[in-house]
């Protein structure tokens, strides 16, 4: 059956273990709540080797237009892929597991590109504000395409946008080390094409995050993906790369701290900040020695 509007989530970040199928519980019931107005299909797909793990039945309750589907590869980019290929619809979003989208997400994001003449649309992440932490490593990690308000960009958000079909035919992920540089690489060659892309700041999605371990893996792979982004493999300029990074902080912190932390934050913002450090300089490390993964890394 085909659709006007499909919905492919896969999973970039999964722990060495059995999967737990938590992330997609909570995706579910929050597509289920959104208010668009019209049915649309969703397709989960999954790593085959998690194809011998039983799947909640839980999952096809809100959304009688689920399907699970497996992938050989267990990269992400490629799950991406492999979902788009077997999705109807002539929109697409591509979301993560562990993003929990707002209620009026789909419907804001798709009116973007059908009405607005976009070819891709996506809104503001954020890790939500119950503690300081949470609320320091939106700004650190998650504020980097957040421009204060909706507006035409030049960054879509590989954590959930939506996307005209024929641009994720065009240009599916290119083979990369990390997601992290594969989705800047695909990036870069939307906007070389010419692609037009929409900030919908009141569309939100809400990134789970662990604690530090995970701090360290996610500074590590973007260390690996700024290292990574120039042709030089110079160790010397690992700390050129870091103090860009700290800068760029400092510069998010300066326009949108009075909006992401309370009064009593900024102390845990430049404790963090240079906690952040120690792991962005390894993955500079990993770029410079050219690893095949990033060591212990749970993102795929």
């Amino acid at each position: 059956m085909k659709h006007r509007i499909s919905v492919v989530s896969v999973s970039d970040y999964e722990p060495t273990g059995t999967k737990s199928w938590q992330h997609e519980k909570g995706l579910i019931n929050a597509l289920a709540e959104q208010d668009l107005g019209e049915p649309f299909e969703l397709i989960l797909v999954e790593s085959a080797l998690a194809a011998n793990q039983e799947i909640p039945p839980e999952l096809f309750a809100k959304i009688p237009e689920l399907s699970v589907h497996y992938c050989e590869s267990n990269q992400s980019a490629k799950l991406k892929d492999f979902g788009v290929r077997l999705s109807s619809g002539d929109y697409v979003a591509v979301l993560e597991s562990d993003c929990i989208p707002s209620s009026n997400w789909l419907r804001v994001l798709l009116d973007a590109v059908t009405t607005g003449g976009y070819d891709a649309a996506s809104g503001r992440t954020w890790y939500g504000e119950e503690s300081s932490y949470r609320r320091v490593m939106s700004l650190l990690h998650r504020s980097w395409d957040d421009l204060g308000h909706s507006t035409e960009t030049t960054r879509i958000s590989n954590n959930g946008a939506i996307y005209r079909r024929e641009l994720l035919e065009r240009y599916p992920y290119p083979d990369a080390v990390t997601p992290f540089v594969s989705a800047a690489m695909r990036n870069a060659q939307l906007v070389e094409a010419g692609y037009r892309f929409w900030f919908a700041r009141n569309a939100l999605m809400r990134h789970d995050i662990a604690g530090l371990d995970f701090v360290w893996d996610y500074q590590r792979n973007k260390g690996h993906q700024s290292m990574a982004s120039t042709q030089s493999r110079n160790p010397l300029a690992m700390p050129l790369k870091l103090m860009r990074k700290i800068q760029t902080d400092c510069r998010h912190a300066a326009w949108l701290g009075q909006e992401y932390l309370r009064w009593y934050d900024w102390p845990n913002l430049a404790v963090l900040m240079g906690i952040e450090a120690v792991p962005f300089l390894a993955g500079c490390l990993d770029a410079v020695k050219g690893v095949d993964a990033i060591p212990g890394s749970a993102y795929r």
